[in-house]
């Protein structure tokens, strides 16, 4: 049986599992009205600066606790006399693999984060940065959030909650599905969004990076 590497679940986070995809898409709309650091530094200046120093992490915070509060189903879920509603190991060759998978992504999300610096990638971007292509940014234009869809996405296929009704288990996951997916197309248009502040900045450097290098998948 192959442990947990982290608590998948967290049981402080139950009373916003039914409100875990408003809690997320608040961070999203965070992370939304940060993206044109460059163009709006020159309208605010210093100002916008200390803005996005502080809605950019709490836009990062949000996501995390919304998808994590998906992790921890009510107990209205639960079969009677069942206590503990939580991700639980099996051991199998699959879980294996998605632990990997997860291991791989969060990486690779590492490395976007090293490659861009912890200053670009939380909290915002200065006039004078330059554009970053080497690293992970020669393979995919928008690492990190390609790093948060795969790791969510073999999230799902690991959580299995203890005590739920195979029927409610059925369509619980389904709904994590439906998160995920939900998540994966506002990464999307957020990456559409960025590009076009990225291409109004660095112009002709950006359309041939552009044209090198895809948004989001790898092709």
């Amino acid at each position: 049986m192959f442990p947990p590497i982290f608590p998948i679940y967290i049981q402080a986070l139950t009373p916003l599992h039914r409100y875990a995809p408003l809690v997320w898409g608040c961070g999203i709309v965070c992370l939304w009205l940060t993206r044109y650091t460059h163009q709006l530094a020159k309208r605010w200046g210093s100002r916008f600066y200390a803005f996005s120093a502080v809605v950019r992490p709490l836009g990062i915070l949000l996501i995390a606790v919304g998808w994590l509060a998906l992790y921890a189903p009510e107990t209205g879920y639960a079969m009677p006399g069942v206590s503990r509603i939580g991700w639980l190991p099996t051991g199998n060759a699959t879980e294996l693999l998605c632990w990997l998978a997860i291991g791989l992504f969060f990486a690779f999300g590492v490395w976007a984060v090293a490659a861009l610096g912890l200053r670009r990638s939380f909290l915002f971007r200065r006039l004078d940065d330059s554009l970053i292509t080497r690293g992970p940014y020669a393979m995919v234009r928008h690492p990190q959030f390609l790093s948060a869809i795969g790791i969510t996405f073999f999230g799902n296929r690991l959580f299995n909650p203890s005590g739920i009704p195979t029927v409610a288990l059925g369509a619980y996951h389904h709904s994590l599905d439906a998160n995920w997916a939900l998540l994966t197309v506002a990464l999307w248009v957020l990456a559409i969004l960025e590009d076009r502040e990225l291409h109004a900045h660095f112009g002709e450097e950006y359309e041939e990076y552009a044209q090198r290098v895809s948004r989001l998948f790898p092709n």
